[in-house]
């Protein structure tokens, strides 16, 4: 679905169309230069490769830290899962929260990733249908409705 959008944005760019592309949720601007530098630094010395799969570990550590000096939280960095992306933040994140069949509510339009993960994972999502009327956000009125018809 996304991917139809870009597509279909693309071609009115081709076509002399002005496109905020709002369809990927791609950077708008470069990696900062550091980043830039610490790749580039990597592809040199060949340590291109897997991570670990709960993401690296100093950076674990550091966001544990984190957490304990700015909020007063004890973390451990074994409770820390750094993910290379937000699609698989959220698989953990869903899987964490919902229990097999429930009924998510999802606003429509809305990113399509959390329905197509929630439907994976055997959760039901419920389409909101938002829009200017709403200032595309859920309204109470629409949670009730959706809750009435089968507990979410």
């Amino acid at each position: 679905m996304a991917m139809d959008v870009l597509r279909d944005a693309k071609a009115l760019e081709r076509a002399g169309r002005s496109i905020i592309h709002l369809e990927l949720g791609e950077p708008g601007v470069a990696a900062p230069r550091p980043v830039r530098e610490a790749a580039a630094e990597s592809l040199r010395n060949g340590s291109i490769g897997y991570g670990e799969a709960l993401g690296d570990a100093p950076l674990r550590d550091r966001i544990a830290r984190h957490y304990r000096e700015r909020y007063g939280v004890d973390v451990t960095p074994d409770r820390v899962i750094a993910t290379t992306g937000s699609s698989g933040g959220f698989l953990l994140a869903f899987l964490a929260a919902f229990d097999p069949g429930a009924r998510i509510a999802v606003t429509a339009p809305g990113y399509p990733a959390y329905a197509n993960i929630l439907s994976a994972l055997g959760l039901e999502p419920v389409l909101l249908d938002i829009g200017e009327e709403t200032r595309f956000a859920p309204t109470a009125a629409m949670l009730e409705a959706a809750h009435h018809d089968r507990k979410l």
